[in-house]
């Protein structure tokens, strides 16, 4: 009997906890050429870089997130040439905490955009 009330109690604390952590998940999926992750709360990026000219912002949610439209084409990073995904998510590897700015072709022209500290790592690796 006593096993059967503790068993109730766990399962009953564990059904209250759940919904305080429903905007605590992110799924994320990544190659040599693509990141995409997309969270519970509507947040949502999907990079592309097939062709090795840069990285094409596919989506993004919300658009304009961090300076970024759909189509943007990053170019560089800090004055590094980027030419696939894993180029830009190693050097945010790198620069987690570090301000960074991103030269993006916008609506064919050439715009930089200034990331404050610990934005590139929240853009590349999304904290719930």
């Amino acid at each position: 009997m006593r096993r059967l009330i503790l068993c109730s109690a766990l399962a009953l604390t564990s059904m209250a906890v759940m919904p305080a952590h429903a905007g605590w998940y992110v799924n994320m999926h990544g190659t040599t050429n693509s990141l995409t992750w997309q969270s519970t709360d509507g947040r949502a990026l999907d990079l592309s870089s097939g062709d090795g000219k840069g990285i094409k912002v596919v989506a993004i949610a919300p658009d304009k997130r961090d300076g970024l439209h759909k189509g943007d084409l990053i170019t560089a990073i800090d004055g590094h040439a980027v030419a696939r995904v894993v180029d830009l998510l190693t050097y945010a590897n790198a620069h987690l905490q570090d301000p960074a700015t991103l030269s993006v072709s916008h609506a064919g022209k050439d715009v930089d955009v200034t990331l404050a500290a610990g934005e590139l790592g929240a853009l590349m690796h999304p904290h719930p």
